[in-house]
């Protein structure tokens, strides 16, 4: 079996956390041999959502040329945009890639941000028996920062991350989030054949 050779670019560590870890639970799980391309990220990293959006489809087109990627997970937060609008914001995102490399990418686009996925996870393992469908989305994305991570971000909230995401109840997550969803699913559609 041959590895695939995937890199990430995304506004911070908590994506970078959220995607390695996820990828390597969802590699186990479908027999996928996977390796991070540390140069390809170490290059193109970013510290924003503003950086990300500046260079993500230019630094496609490098990272599928000249790093050999066969998969590239773009990661940004889908902020104060629209809600009713998820589906047309990422449609506009996969259409600034070139073609040749729509079918290689994936854009993981949570509403509002990472930490309202976290939020999720983290309440469904505090009350796994509940049914009722609670929306996190409406949170700020303060206030779900400081719900995951209390006052202040450290090296030790990778760790809560990790712990969080180790323990994702994928069928539960997805029915509770389009945005999940929608990522699963361009994950799964790319990788699975």
């Amino acid at each position: 079996m041959s590895r695939l050779n995937y890199s990430i670019l995304c506004e911070d560590k908590a994506h970078y956390t959220f995607i390695t870890t996820f990828l390597n639970s969802f590699a186990a799980k479908y027999d996928l041999q996977i390796e991070l391309n540390e140069d390809f990220f170490f290059r193109f990293r970013a510290s924003n959502s503003k950086e990300v959006l500046k260079k993500f489809a230019s630094a496609a087109i490098l990272g599928f040329r000249d790093y050999h990627l066969d998969l590239l997970i773009i990661g940004i937060d889908y902020d104060d945009r629209d809600r009713e609008n998820f589906i047309n914001e990422i449609a506009k995102l996969y259409n600034q890639l070139d073609k040749r490399f729509t079918e290689k990418s994936v854009i993981m686009f949570p509403v509002q941000a990472i930490e309202h996925w976290l939020l999720y996870i983290q309440y469904h393992l505090s009350n796994p028996t509940l049914t009722k469908n609670i929306s996190f989305e409406q949170i700020s994305r303060k206030e779900a920062k400081i719900s995951i991570y209390g006052k202040k971000y450290s090296r030790n909230n990778q760790v809560l991350i990790r712990s969080l995401v180790d323990k994702i109840e994928l069928d539960w997550l997805i029915s509770r989030s389009e945005s999940f969803k929608k990522f699963y699913s361009d994950l799964k559609n790319k990788l699975i054949r």
